[in-house]
């Protein structure tokens, strides 16, 4: 088998094993969501969307990119994982001892003090996250998503039984913060275990200033995206109340698990694009055929459930919840055109313009604070709503500055895709779920039936799908030279 076919067939059965498992967790998560927010009801669901946002904030920017720099370094010397987590190992401690004196201060800004209680339960998962991401950045580098995905699938479901059987004994916000220390606990255990990483203390600058430099250029654009984040802990939880952030975090929520799949591309997309970078030509098809796949991946989905949303949530959460349906279709159509960017930043992340995506990051995430602050206390979570789709244009920065390199992808076909789904999210805001519904059908109907270019994708999709795992050759840091020719593919 030739490298590159070896290479697509690698990352297509990895892609194809990390969507099935990612599936399976997106599915514990969704039923851990209806039991834990039914029974705990909006203020203690509102605590627990908090403190665990927070903790998901800093576990993404305290890793300082260095998980990344594991990926796409070509000239990785054999002992730099050990080198990483030996760092990791001082900063998680500088870490968790700064943050438990600081845990007070979201307490009073929150006006709950349980707040402060919760992120001082939680400050493990910021060490645990650190030490297991070595061994997971590993795997990446080797392209074993399907080992990745099974790490995440079991310890999701960790999480789930042992959250939902805390909260039926009466743990309250208790229940899913000790589950999710449970959940970081069992992934780092794993992880460790399927790519073991020898420790021992100290690390050589020769290796780790290089590393720190290109990490701490990513994650500057990471910290900035990331962000976006804080927003429903820090402006929604502060502007209109708790409960308000138990309802915008429930949206959002489900816009995340209905764009699953679009996290799994983006997790994806660093590896493999890291391959592609010397070449505009072939990055430029990949991203153009990427944004294909992120609009049918993520567009049926959101508007599907957009259109029943309205029916789904109020009947399993309680009527509390209802204006949790009513704004979900903005978070969607928000999730929808942010995913057909999602490889831009990718491509330059991979070639070290980790600048140009923090431009790009910074003026979507500063018109998304802007937005919110101004239309929230003026029109509550609808203004905040909105907010999400007025920062959709400034993603033009991004594409220009891709353009500077690569050219100009072909957004034509993606466009169509994405439009298709406009109109029955916009319709379900307004109508009922049966008239949204025939919206949506005839929609998607008329879309493959004058797109031959759509249903052949399709047609590519379900091969892929069905294609069994087959023995590969070619390593991570096979030639770019040699696998450029596949990146249309």
């Amino acid at each position: 088998m030739s490298t590159v076919q070896g290479l697509k067939s690698k990352v297509l059965n990895g892609g194809i094993l990390l969507t099935l498992r990612s599936l399976v967790a997106a599915v514990l998560s969704l039923v851990s969501v209806i039991v834990i927010a039914r029974i705990l009801g909006l203020k203690n669901y509102g605590i627990a969307t908090v403190s665990i946002g927070i903790i998901y904030f800093l576990t993404w920017t305290c890793r300082l990119g260095l998980h990344t720099h594991l990926v796409r370094d070509r000239e990785l010397p054999d002992d730099g994982p050990r080198q990483v987590l030996s760092f990791y190992h001082a900063l998680g401690f500088l870490l968790c001892s700064i943050l438990w004196l600081a845990a007070p201060l979201a307490g009073k800004f929150t006006g709950q003090i349980e707040v402060t209680h919760a992120l001082r339960a939680l400050l493990p998962v910021v060490w645990l996250d650190l030490v297991g991401m070595v061994s997971i950045s590993m795997l990446e580098r080797n392209l074993r998503f399907g080992e990745v995905g099974l790490i995440e699938s079991v310890s999701q479901l960790g999480n789930c039984v042992i959250s939902i059987a805390l909260v039926f004994a009466g743990a309250s916000y208790w229940g899913p913060i000790i589950g999710t220390v449970f959940q970081y606990t069992l992934q780092t255990i794993l992880a460790c275990r399927l790519y073991p990483v020898s420790w021992r203390w100290g690390w050589d600058w020769k290796f780790l200033k290089p590393a720190l430099r290109f990490g701490l250029a990513y994650s500057g654009a990471d910290w900035i995206a990331n962000c976006k984040s804080l927003r429903i802990s820090v402006l929604v939880s502060g502007i209109a109340g708790i409960e308000a952030a138990g309802i915008v975090g429930m949206a959002n929520r489900f816009a995340d698990q209905m764009s699953m799949l679009r996290l799994v591309v983006r997790r994806m997309s660093i590896s493999v694009m890291s391959k592609f970078v010397e070449d505009p030509d072939a990055a430029r098809a990949a991203v153009s055929r990427g944004m294909i796949y992120q609009a049918m991946l993520v567009g049926p989905v959101c508007a599907g459930f957009s259109c029943v949303a309205v029916w789904v949530i109020p009947a399993v959460f309680g009527s509390e919840w209802v204006l949790s349906a009513k704004i979900f279709p903005l978070f969607a159509l928000a999730t929808l055109g942010s995913s057909l960017f999602d490889l831009h930043a990718a491509v330059l992340h991979a070639a070290g313009r980790n600048a140009d995506v923090a431009k790009g990051n910074l003026l979507y995430v500063s018109v998304l604070w802007v937005g919110g602050i101004i239309l929230l206390p003026v029109f509550g979570l609808w203004g905040y709503g909105v907010s999400e789709l007025l920062a959709l244009p400034s993603y033009q920065l991004l594409h220009r500055l891709f353009t500077k390199t690569y050219g100009s992808p072909e957004y034509r076909p993606a466009f169509w895709v994405s439009a298709a789904a406009v109109p029955p999210m916009i319709a379900s805001i307004f109508l009922s779920p049966v008239p949204a519904m025939v919206i949506f059908l005839l929609s998607y109907a008329l879309l493959f039936l004058m797109n031959g270019g759509i249903r052949e994708n399709l047609r590519e999709l379900n091969l892929f799908a069905r294609k069994k795992p087959r023995e590969v050759s070619p390593g991570p840091d096979a030639p770019v030279a040699e696998v450029n020719a596949g990146a249309g593919a």
